[in-house]
């Protein structure tokens, strides 16, 4: 091993003093700020922690668990604080200032008087969580799951799902280009919320007939919302004939994809 390896399996093994560490591969990029308050870190085997530019912080409350599985990447500024139990599986990638935090309050370090109502998070395996992602206390996110960036999750996340949004809904499956932010899962239930003047955007499973103002009268301005928003003009005839809000989506890609050739 050469001086410049050991020099910096010394620095890693000291900015990781306290921590349960698999093995020697793990990768800091600057020195994470790394919080013992009577709790664990695991750290597992091969995963990267980004602090540069911006320092990452990591809270274990008193006999709390926050576990990192193998293969984590973690990215800078972010902050991931368990006072119960926090879990992140394998392979998952987490994006820069993402929040994780399975309390729904904390105070200074060492003050234990304002730490309640912890709930465990559980992040799955070769999730992607996007950067400046929320999570709060009790969400689970199940294996290969995706959060779009700037998203506040509050409620589970099924495995294999993308969800995105302020209150974070799910827009489709991981992976689909079709869910980006820009992407028509995601664009058509906010054209239906300005349109209907919904309070939230609707889910994709909600059924038309469940939203107030929904009638012929309106499907034209909603046909004319989508064409401005997306840039494409799906007929009122065929509005008319959807059942749910997934229905609307995917008409949406079919005149995308198909309606030129009409």
């Amino acid at each position: 091993m050469t001086l410049h390896r050991r020099m910096e399996a010394a620095r890693r093994a000291w900015w990781l003093r306290g921590c349960e560490c698999a093995d020697a591969a793990t990768q800091l990029h600057g020195r994470p700020s790394m919080n013992f308050e009577g709790g664990r870190i695991r750290v597992g085997r091969r995963c990267a922690i980004g602090s540069l530019p911006v320092t990452s912080h990591f809270v274990a409350g008193p006999g709390a668990v926050l576990d990192i599985g193998d293969d984590v990447m973690i990215g800078h500024g972010a902050a991931i604080a368990a006072y119960e139990r926090v879990e992140i599986g394998r392979g998952t990638r987490i994006a820069p200032f993402a929040i994780v935090m399975d309390t729904n309050f904390h105070g200074g370090s060492g003050d234990q008087s304002v730490h309640h109502d912890c709930r465990p998070v559980v992040i799955g395996s070769e999730c992607r969580i996007g950067s400046r992602v929320t999570i709060t206390r009790g969400v689970t996110i199940g294996d290969g799951a995706e959060v779009l960036a700037g998203s506040v999750v509050s409620s589970p996340v099924p495995a294999g799902a993308c969800a995105g949004g302020a209150r974070a809904r799910i827009l489709g499956r991981a992976g689909d280009p079709t869910v980006r932010w820009e992407g028509t899962a995601a664009m058509v239930p906010l054209v239906m919320m300005e349109i209907f003047s919904l309070p939230a955007a609707p889910d994709r499973d909600l059924a038309v007939g469940e939203i107030p103002g929904w009638s012929a009268d309106r499907l034209d301005q909603l046909s004319s919302g989508i064409a401005r928003q997306l840039g494409v003009r799906v007929p009122v005839s065929r509005l008319a004939a959807v059942q749910r809000v997934s229905g609307i989506i995917d008409a949406v890609e079919h005149e995308r994809h198909h309606g030129g050739n009409r």
